[in-house]
């Protein structure tokens, strides 16, 4: 057999250029944000930063939103690599971690912009034209719910964030496997 062939005949070791740029595109975007909404609390109502804030938030999910379809699909078509040796439970619990942050990742977004359009808000900008059509008619009561399941996921997101990120450092560190250096090309 021809060593390229051979190459091509390997298993897949490592996450494709398409799927690394996916994660790390969508850590940004949930990681700005995350940013807008914590600095949106350090200006006062009715101000240009706070709205600016809340306008990065808000186009920030958008954007992870639309980016997580296509990954989502791409995952499920391409699939991901073999998970490194070891024991069976964090396999299967790495497995339930990807896919409760694609759950995150999809819902999050998703729950802020019902939450804006029951508020009676559409997802603008202005100075592009874009304006993304209502979800929902406005409705104070749905607001408020989708409102607090956004702001109660939104905290229970920084738990799972922080797992997802300690499990990758630990199998780095402490088990010493490839789990990590998969996710960069």
């Amino acid at each position: 057999m021809h060593p390229i062939t051979e190459i091509q005949a390997l298993p897949q070791r490592r996450y494709d250029r398409l799927a690394v740029s996916f994660h790390w595109t969508v850590f940004v975007l949930v990681a700005l944000a995350y940013a807008a909404i914590e600095l949106k609390g350090s200006f006062a109502r009715g101000t240009p930063p706070r709205a600016l804030a809340m306008a990065v938030h808000e186009w920030a999910g958008a954007l992870a939103l639309v980016l997580a379809v296509p990954r989502l699909l791409w995952r499920l078509l391409r699939g991901a690599p073999a998970p490194e040796p070891g024991a069976r439970w964090m396999q299967l619990a790495g497995a339930a971690m990807h896919w409760v942050l694609y759950l995150f990742i999809l819902a999050q977004p998703l729950l802020g912009l019902l939450a804006m359009n029951a508020g009676g808000h559409l997802l603008a900008l202005p100075a592009l034209g874009i304006e993304v059509p209502a979800l929902v008619a406005p409705d104070p009561a749905l607001k408020d719910t989708v409102k607090d399941l956004h702001e109660t996921l939104g905290t229970a997101f920084y738990l799972v964030i922080g797992l997802h990120a300690m499990a990758s450092l630990f199998h780095h560190y402490m088990l010493g496997d490839d789990t990590l250096r998969r996710m960069w090309r």
